[in-house]
């Protein structure tokens, strides 16, 4: 075993020699060298034959080759017209949802909480929308802020939700009070539900309190038609 790795070393510093180097010269004309010149010879090893071989390998940052984010802006608020800051949390399938993930893409944020009775009326209707603006790109989330008793919602609490009212691909997104501005976020709530409702490039274009079915299809069309 020993014998056939030190043949295959040898085999693969030989490879890495150019056909010009050297050594290559030196024993094509060995009458003039003697066995300790060719001892004194430097084979390169395998490091040097992946430098040799593929130049500037080690150069090229991989992260210099990725396309650079649209999120370019510094700032952002809850008012109109303006980006709205990224949200974060995990959603009813137990996957990360991020605002900024989906840029592209028209958005309709509801913020609601599970002691809102009309908060869960939306919530019959939610994947029904979703369903309607497929083809547009629409991305229809529910941010869920508080669970039926006023506490945090987990990530169980947004499944049984998303249960209970249908959600599949309509998105049922585990939040809390800290993301209102109330609680020190950025989100203006004043209304329970409350819609956002974004476009494909990240602007925050309208803001309706309270639900009524009617209102949020005008609104989604105003929002595709308009921008």
């Amino acid at each position: 075993m020993l014998r056939m790795i030190l043949v295959a070393f040898c085999l693969l510093a030989a490879a890495c020699v150019a056909p010009n180097d050297t050594v290559f010269d030196d024993l094509d004309n060995q009458k003039d060298l003697s066995p300790a010149d060719v001892e004194d010879e430097v084979f390169p090893g395998p490091a040097a034959c992946m430098q040799h071989s593929q130049p500037g390998i080690h150069e090229t940052n991989p992260l210099d080759l990725l396309p650079p984010s649209p999120i370019t802006w510094d700032a952002c608020s809850g008012v109109e017209g303006d980006h709205p800051c990224n949200l974060e949390g995990v959603d009813h399938r137990g996957d990360n949802f991020g605002l900024y993930a989906n840029f592209g893409r028209p958005i309709v944020l509801d913020f609601s909480a599970g002691w809102c009775g009309p908060c869960r009326r939306a919530a019959e209707h939610a994947q029904e929308v979703q369903d309607l603006y497929r083809d547009s790109g629409l991305l229809y989330v529910t941010v869920l802020i508080e669970t039926t008793n006023g506490s945090v919602p987990t990530q169980a609490d947004v499944a049984e939700w998303a249960e209970e009212y249908g959600n599949t691909d309509s998105l049922v997104v585990a939040g809390s009070r800290s993301i209102l501005e109330s609680g020190g976020g950025a989100w203006p709530l004043t209304g329970w539900p409350t819609f956002f409702y974004i476009d494909e490039e990240m602007v925050l274009r309208d803001i309706d309190r309270g639900y009524n079915a009617q209102e949020v299809i005008y609104s989604i069309d105003w929002l595709l038609n308009s921008f």
